[in-house]
């Protein structure tokens, strides 16, 4: 027998069907949280001057977002199944904007990074829950253009983050790319209050796990940490073996303790499904190939090229235009394919468009990259809003957050170790333009280990 209440209201009457709205919060969300990752970029010279900062705490602006994120991203996701996504993803929005003023209005470097920790976690509050309220609200069709509209604003954003905060920094000054938040943040609550379901699935009360989030958040900031010092430290040093190993050991002791827990953090149960699994690797794959490579295509068009902030981002256009337009079609149609073929498939046509960006020179201009963009945006407007979807689907729905922590960790992770391991290779060339394109090559093999990984994984999930 058909449950009523799942097409009815409390009151007996038919529920209306969600709309827009709630597509536009989440997205105004999402992008506000990828703008904010890249944007801080372009404002780094001006905190400088501004705070009387060294290179070492202006480099930590911008690793406590990401490490605060990644380490918070699957105790947000569960956390969210328990005391509801609605709940979650609304105080994450609220701290996020708190977190923005405090950060726009910084004394010192210090005040600054702690404020973009708390960024970083509000951050986590609002993107793991995103993808379990799109699977919540959209059903057929309808969800899967939704997870093409969520993908592509995320690739938007993370693309036109150089661009807009090149423009705030000359325009406004550098604490207006924290500042621009705090309005942003407030549209976004109330379209999120007044449009996401109150309604949801029932949890009975459970006990909180906390020894497995901290075990967890550390392993995973020891990670980060480790492989951001490692390039200046020695991969060979002492400090970097035993960071590295540290975080290991908190891994190793966090699957240990979640194992044994009746309820757990994070059902490791999830990883008998092979889809979830090759979810997840190909997830990773995306991030640690193209998306951890801009930071130094950005360096390479600024620092070599001589190209401003906002001529930078401008050129990145050849990437970003494509995801817009493939984004939405394939969230549209994917539904109707067999997502191993069509996963492995992007997987290797992006490994073949980085492998066009290959044979870069001292003396190339940089329209050498443009065929190669192309080819990778396409590649990622179709990829993108699969994995989105692929990642709540495996999963039951009294456990849509934790796939989606889970899935969200993943990327978080996968771009730190791209950005650390490309830093590496790139340091052991004296002519940038030779190291950028020994990055390309690198990049694609990425994207084709992923590819060949993902196709047996994925071989028989149909949707």
């Amino acid at each position: 027998m058909v449950d009523q209440r799942s097409a009815a209201g409390t009151d007996g009457t038919r529920a209306r069907a969600p709309g827009r709205w709630p597509l536009a919060a989440i997205v105004a969300a999402v992008f506000m949280l990828m703008l904010d990752a890249t944007i801080v970029t372009v404002a780094v010279p001006a905190m400088r001057r501004d705070l009387h900062a060294g290179l070492g705490e202006l480099q930590w602006v911008m690793n406590a977002y990401t490490m605060a994120m990644a380490a918070s991203q699957l105790t947000a996701g569960a956390l969210a199944d328990r005391w509801g996504r609605r709940r979650c993803f609304l105080a994450g929005v609220a701290l996020f904007a708190l977190a923005s003023l405090a950060c726009g209005l910084a004394p010192t470097a210090g005040t600054l990074i702690a404020a973009r920790a708390v960024q970083g976690v509000a951050g986590a509050l609002m993107f793991a829950t995103t993808l379990a309220l799109i699977a919540q609200c959209y059903t057929g069709q309808a969800r899967g253009v939704a997870f093409g509209v969520r993908g592509t604003a995320a690739g938007l954003a993370v693309v036109l983050g150089p661009v807009v905060g090149g423009a705030l920094v000359s325009g406004l000054g550098w604490r207006w790319v924290f500042l621009v938040n705090v309005p942003a943040g407030a549209v976004t609550l109330v379209m999120g209050a007044r449009s996401l379901p109150r309604e949801e699935s029932s949890h009975e009360r459970r006990r909180i796990d906390l020894i497995g989030p901290i075990l967890l958040a550390v392993s995973l900031s020891l990670l980060v940490f480790g492989l951001v010092r490692g390039d200046d430290r020695g991969w060979g040093s002492f400090e970097t073996a035993f960071v590295l190993g540290a975080s290991a050991v908190c891994l190793a002791a966090f699957l240990v303790v979640e194992g044994r827990r009746a309820e757990p953090m994070l059902d490791l149960s999830l990883f008998r499904q092979r889809a979830f699994s090759g979810t997840q690797i190909g997830s990773f794959t995306v991030q640690a190939s193209v998306f951890a490579l801009l930071i130094y295509v950005s360096l390479w068009f600024q620092d070599q090229l001589g190209f401003s902030a906002l001529k930078t981002g401008l050129c990145f256009l050849p990437l970003v235009v494509p995801i817009l337009f493939a984004g939405p079609v394939a969230g549209a149609v994917m539904d109707r394919l067999p997502k191993g073929p069509l996963v492995s498939g992007s997987l290797a046509l992006l490994g073949l468009a980085i492998l066009l960006m290959h044979g870069l020179a001292p003396g190339s201009s940089w329209t050498h990259l443009v065929p190669g963009m192309v080819l990778a945006g396409l590649a990622c407007g179709i990829v993108l809003p699969t994995l989105g979807g692929l990642a709540v689907d495996v999963a039951d729905r009294s456990r849509l957050g934790m796939a989606s922590g889970v899935n969200n960790t993943v990327m978080q992770v996968g771009s730190a170790v791209g950005i650390a391991a490309y830093g590496a290779v790139l340091s052991r060339h004296p002519v940038f333009a030779d190291g950028l394109d020994a990055l390309f090559a690198a990049a694609a093999a990425v994207a084709f280990c992923g590819a060949a990984t993902t196709l047996p994984l994925l071989a028989r999930k149909r949707v």
